[in-house]
């Protein structure tokens, strides 16, 4: 069952942490020092290091939202995990492409990953044979 926090609903799903962003909006320091603290205390709490961040009810984000995503993933990575965004949609997903967050095309340059869906998100991450590789999403995948 999820379990929620402020700004996040938690649950394990396949032995995947999904933390989803239930705030519309990420904006403000104020907010982003809260969604660090959640986020890191989610961690910690179910001892998770395969974490798949879904922001599909978000719908705005200021640069300053990057803060807590970038401190979840540092994290994750000196403990050996992975985090996986899925659920970028319109706006956020242009904040995301503009500012090179992310990357359709796989570029090590961009520091999140991401998966078009939770569902698929979860799968890559339980798959042990696919946690290290990039993966395009279906619309750059060539027949």
């Amino acid at each position: 069952m999820p379990e929620s926090t402020t700004y996040l609903q938690c649950e394990v799903e396949n032995n995947v942490l999904v933390l989803t962003v239930t705030r519309r909006q990420i904006e403000g320091e104020d907010i982003a020092a809260v969604l660090k603290a959640e986020l890191l205390q989610a961690v910690q709490q179910y001892d998770r290091q395969m974490v798949v961040l879904d922001l599909k009810n978000t719908r705005y984000v200021s640069s300053i939202a990057f803060w807590p995503l970038l401190a979840l993933k540092k994290y994750l990575a000196e403990k050996g995990g992975r985090l996986l965004l899925c659920g970028l949609t319109g706006p956020v997903q242009e904040i995301f492409n503009t500012t090179k967050m992310v990357s359709g095309s796989g570029s090590l340059n961009a520091p999140f990953d991401t998966a078009p869906d939770r569902q698929s998100a979860i799968a890559r991450l339980s798959d042990p044979d696919q946690t290290s590789a990039w993966h395009p999403p279906p619309e750059l995948k060539r027949p």
